[in-house]
C-alpha cells in the first residue's frame, strides 16, 4: 500500500552522483533522492450505481475541502470516466489560490489525468467502443460555432469551458466529459505515465509554434513540469538545450539529467551572465515557462538577432516592464502559445514509444485525494525535491 507523500521513482537517476552546477558558482547539486517503486496500478472497477464519489473541491482562495459529491451524470454525447492519476499543475495552484482567469468557484480542479470510460451516454448517436478503454483528454470544450472555432482555435473559443477550470475536473473519482474530447491510450502506456500527456500536447504546441528546428540552441526559462517537458521535446526535436534557468537546485539537478548542457539559477541578471561568458551557449531559441515578465526581459537580452522566443508560462497576478526597443532591434520573434493546442494524439504516440520523453522525473511526489492538503503545500513550496505532486485516485 502507497503511503501518503511517497516520492515516486526514477529509475534513470536513482545510482547517480552528485550534479554539477556549472552556473551555480561550482555547487555541487545534492543527487536526487533514490525512489521507491511505482504503486501497482488498481484497475478500473465498473461504476456500481454508488450515490457519491469523493473529490476535491475548491471553494474560494485557499480553501479546498475534500468531500462527498453526487456521482455526475453525463449528458448525451458526454462519457463517464473513472480517474486514476491527475498531476497538479501551476495554474490548479493559481486556481487554488484565486489568482487565475475565466474560472468560477466551487470547481472541482484537475486536467493532468489518466483514467477509464465506464459509461457513454449514446443519446445523441456516440457508439459505445470507448465503454472499458483507458483514456486521456483535452480539457478544452468549445462551441464550434463562433469565429475563433471557425479559425480552428478552439482555445480562443468566445464561449470556451474548461474542464477543472470553469466545469468540474479529474480530482474526483469520477468525472465527465464530451466524448469527443477522449483520446484512447495505446497497451503500451500506462495510466501513470498518461496523466502526463496533456503537458506534453502543451509542449509539442509551444515548441512548434516557436519554431525550433534541428540545431537549434535553444534555452528553457523555468524547469517546472512544462519546463522540462519543453527541454524535452526541443531535444526530440533536433534541438540542443544549451542552458536551462531555474531557481529550485533540485529542478535544475533533474534539467541536467535530462541532457541541459548548462544549469544556473534564476537570479535576475543570471543567465544573461552567463550567455555573456560562454557566447557559445546563446540561443537562437528561448522558451519561457516561468511567467515572470522579468524572465521575458531577459530572454529579450539574452536570445540572438533574428531569433525567436516562445511564450508559455504566464502569471495572471504579475505586471512588469519590458524593452520593446529591443524586438525591433534584434528583430525579434514572439509567439505566445496557450493550451495543447490539438496535439493530444501526437502526445500519446510520442509518450507510448518510449524514448525520447521521460515522464518519471517529473512526477516526483504522489498522494492520495484525501492528502490534498499536503500536497498542495508541497507544490506550492517547491521544496524537498517537488517537481510535480499528483494524485493517484484508485487506491
Amino acid at each position: 500500500m502507497r503511503r501518503a507523500g511517497s516520492v515516486s521513482p526514477n529509475p534513470s537517476t536513482s545510482a547517480a552522483g552528485p550534479t554539477r552546477d556549472p552556473a551555480g558558482a561550482g555547487r555541487v547539486l545534492p543527487p536526487i533522492t533514490p525512489r521507491a517503486p511505482p504503486t501497482p496500478e488498481h484497475p478500473c472497477t465498473a461504476f456500481k450505481g454508488a450515490d457519491t464519489v469523493k473529490a476535491l473541491v475548491f471553494h474560494s482562495p485557499e480553501k479546498a475541502t475534500f468531500e462527498q459529491r453526487d456521482v455526475p451524470t453525463p449528458r448525451p454525447g458526454e462519457a463517464l470516466v473513472h480517474i486514476a492519476y491527475n498531476s497538479i499543475c501551476g495554474s490548479d495552484l493559481s486556481l487554488y489560490r484565486g489568482v487565475w482567469h475565466g474560472f468560477g468557484y466551487p470547481v472541482v480542479p484537475g486536467h493532468e489525468w489518466s483514467g477509464t470510460v465506464v459509461e457513454i451516454n449514446g443519446a445523441n448517436g456516440h457508439d459505445q467502443s470507448l465503454v472499458g478503454k483507458n483514456v486521456v483528454g483535452d480539457l478544452t470544450c468549445a462551441c464550434g460555432n463562433c469565429a475563433a472555432c471557425g479559425r480552428g482555435t478552439p482555445v480562443l473559443c468566445e464561449n470556451l469551458q474548461e474542464l477543472g477550470f470553469t466545469k468540474d475536473g479529474a480530482c474526483a473519482e469520477y468525472m465527465t466529459i464530451p466524448v469527443d474530447n477522449l483520446r484512447p491510450l495505446p497497451d503500451a502506456l500506462s495510466l501513470r505515465s498518461a496523466c502526463q500527456v496533456e503537458p506534453l500536447a502543451v509542449a509539442l504546441n509551444a515548441v512548434s509554434i516557436a519554431g525550433v528546428a534541428p540545431g537549434d540552441r535553444v534555452a528553457v526559462m523555468g524547469a517546472g513540469g512544462i519546463g522540462l517537458m519543453l527541454m524535452q521535446v526541443a531535444r526530440h526535436l533536433g534541438g540542443e538545450v544549451t542552458v536551462v534557468s531555474e531557481p529550485v537546485a533540485e529542478r535544475r539537478a533533474v534539467a541536467g539529467q535530462l541532457g541541459a548542457t548548462e544549469l544556473c539559477s534564476a537570479e535576475p541578471g543570471q543567465l544573461a551572465e552567463l550567455v555573456a561568458r560562454r557566447p557559445e551557449l546563446t540561443p537562437d531559441v528561448v522558451l519561457e515557462a516561468s511567467g515572470y515578465p522579468a524572465a521575458l526581459q531577459e530572454a529579450i537580452e539574452v536570445v540572438r538577432p533574428g531569433g525567436r522566443i516562445g511564450l508559455i508560462g504566464y502569471r495572471v497576478e504579475e505586471t512588469g516592464p519590458m524593452s520593446p526597443q529591443h524586438i525591433a532591434v534584434k528583430a525579434l520573434t514572439l509567439r505566445g502559445s496557450l493550451g495543447p493546442g490539438g496535439r493530444f494524439d501526437d502526445a500519446v504516440e510520442l509518450l507510448a514509444k518510449g524514448d525520447d520523453i521521460a515522464v518519471e522525473p517529473l512526477l516526483s511526489h504522489e498522494f492520495g485525494l484525501a492528502d490534498y492538503a499536503t500536497a498542495l503545500d508541497l507544490a506550492l513550496s517547491r521544496t524537498n525535491g517537488n517537481v510535480r505532486s499528483f494524485f493517484n485516485l484508485r487506491d
